[in-house]
């Protein structure tokens, strides 16, 4: 994988073989039970149901909870709709439960005819209603976040998925209200009346179906369990759609329905919980942008591998006297603020955070596909560092103290990535001349008077990105033959 593009993937035999097992045999599970007439279990079993679908509801809360938290923190405005997906089905299956008869609705007379339930009372329709819309709606969810779109360029919506969710919880509130307390208002609704049921739930279906493929596409790039997790859920949940249609309510099969949702959410809690294990891995080096992609498929060979890179290396100056004149904790603040700033820059970029050192850090760009190899991007970094210094020095300079300086090296060219260290720690680095060379270009600022010295590799490959440059000369770099043509950027 050269290229940094990932393989396209024949489907592993174990991985079918199990996907085809989970769409067909709840079905044929499903087929046995509805062998068995309606009344071998009756809404005696009322409390159960509660309990069950209840744990599904908090279930599918807490997966909300830390989808929604990770999205948040990592700017991933496409696994939000995981998050609002599992919210909306908690919320109609938390109503669902709470209609449960003899709970907060009054327990109905129930009469067959025809081999079906009849239920006089509304709080069968809000039972049922919920049943439909808590499949319904979050298959929606699902669904939209495979939606071809640019969505790492939509991290300014996040700002306002506070908003959205708390329009969606006050949605989730009023329908509650009007099922719980004007069960018979609901009931007059013809949504439970056919076509209307079977429209909704082939929709369904077909878009739960259609997560569950597009997710396995992403899991035969990555292979990493947790896009296969996610496929069983989307499959069990769509199992669990044609036993809710097939099923008469109180009957065995309509059962198998609340025990597929509940495997459903619990598949989906356990792909969660090794998603954040694995983000948590990468957040020590990676953008939360990079970290999507290599979540997506787009690999980073963590063994090693031989790729042509850009390096930066960034430096505050006079530290040292800085360090002398401050206490120690003015000085840890000081760096904090301005290796933090540095840092934020690089992430903005794409790039990635290799290691802090001291008063400065080493970052790498262009490892993911990147028709520079990274040059633009670093050259950007700079200009956004000049910014977030100039900043922090304007609120410096209102205080009465000195400002800060900084200097950058780039260059760019060929070295060897991997993660080196232990298993229990180590770090995403690269090695190779390429390295030293911008250490050194990042030591040559001093001699030159400028904030940044790059070298005409970076120049060549960033192209009409570029920006202005001023030629520097050039420079003698050890353990190179030819002098290195050097450039600072206007």
């Amino acid at each position: 994988m050269a290229d940094g593009l990932p393989r396209s993937r024949a489907v592993p035999a174990p991985a079918l073989i199990v996907a085809l097992a989970l769409l067909g045999l709840p079905l044929a599970l499903l087929g046995w039970l509805l062998r068995y007439p309606p009344t071998v279990l009756n809404a005696g079993l009322s409390f159960e149901h509660l309990v069950v679908v209840a744990n599904v509801s908090l279930l599918a809360l807490l997966v909300a909870v830390l989808v929604a938290r990770s999205a948040l923190q990592q700017k991933a405005f496409r696994a939000l709709f995981l998050a609002l997906g599992f919210l909306t089905m908690s919320g109609f299956f938390a109503v669902h439960a709470l209609a449960t008869p003899g709970v907060i609705l009054p327990a109905s007379t129930l009469t067959i005819s025809g081999g079906t339930y009849h239920e006089a009372h509304g709080a069968a329709s809000v039972l049922g209603i919920s049943a439909y819309l808590s499949l319904l709606v979050p298959a929606l969810f699902f669904a939209v976040r495979y939606v071809p779109f640019q969505w790492q360029a939509s991290a300014a919506l996040l700002s306002r998925s506070r908003p959205i969710v708390a329009l969606i919880a006050i949605g989730l509130a009023v329908y509650a209200f009007a099922g719980l307390r004007l069960p018979d208002t609901v009931a007059l609704l013809p949504l439970l009346q056919a076509p209307f049921i079977y429209i909704a739930a082939g929709f369904t279906v077909a878009l739960l179906l259609f997560s569950a493929w597009r997710q396995s596409l992403e899991f035969l790039k990555t292979g990493l369990p947790m896009q296969a997790a996610q496929v069983a859920a989307f499959i069990l949940l769509a199992d669990a759609q044609v036993a809710m249609i097939s099923s008469p309510v109180w009957g065995l099969a309509w059962w198998e329905y609340h025990v597929l949702m509940l495997a459903a959410v619990v598949v989906a809690l356990w792909a969660l919980f090794i998603e954040l294990d694995r983000r948590r891995g990468f957040e020590r080096f990676l953008s939360p942008a990079v970290i999507e992609r290599v979540m997506s498929g787009h690999g980073i060979q963590m063994g090693g591998e031989r790729r042509t890179v850009t390096v930066m290396f960034t430096d505050l100056r006079d530290s040292t006297s800085l360090a002398e004149k401050l206490p120690a904790e003015a000085v840890v603040d000081v760096l904090n603020a301005y290796v933090g700033a540095m840092a934020e820059c690089v992430f903005e970029q794409g790039g990635i955070l290799d290691k802090f050192l001291g008063d400065g850090l080493m970052a790498i760009f262009g490892v993911l596909p990147d028709g520079s190899h990274g040059a633009a991007a670093a050259l950007r970094t700079v200009q956004a560092i000049r910014g977030s210094v100039a900043f922090l020095n304007e609120q410096r300079t209102r205080r009465g103290e000195a400002s800060i300086r900084f200097g950058a090296g780039i260059h760019s060219g060929e070295v060897v990535l991997g993660a080196v260290g232990l298993p229990q720690r180590s770090d995403f680095t690269a090695i190779g001349d390429t390295v030293n060379t911008a250490s050194r270009l990042e030591s040559l600022c001093k001699e030159h008077q400028v904030d940044c010295v790059l070298s005409a590799d970076v120049a060549e490959l960033a192209g009409a990105e570029v920006g202005q440059l001023k030629p520097l000369g050039t420079t003698a770099i050890r353990g190179k033959e030819h002098a290195v043509r050097i450039f600072t950027l206007v």
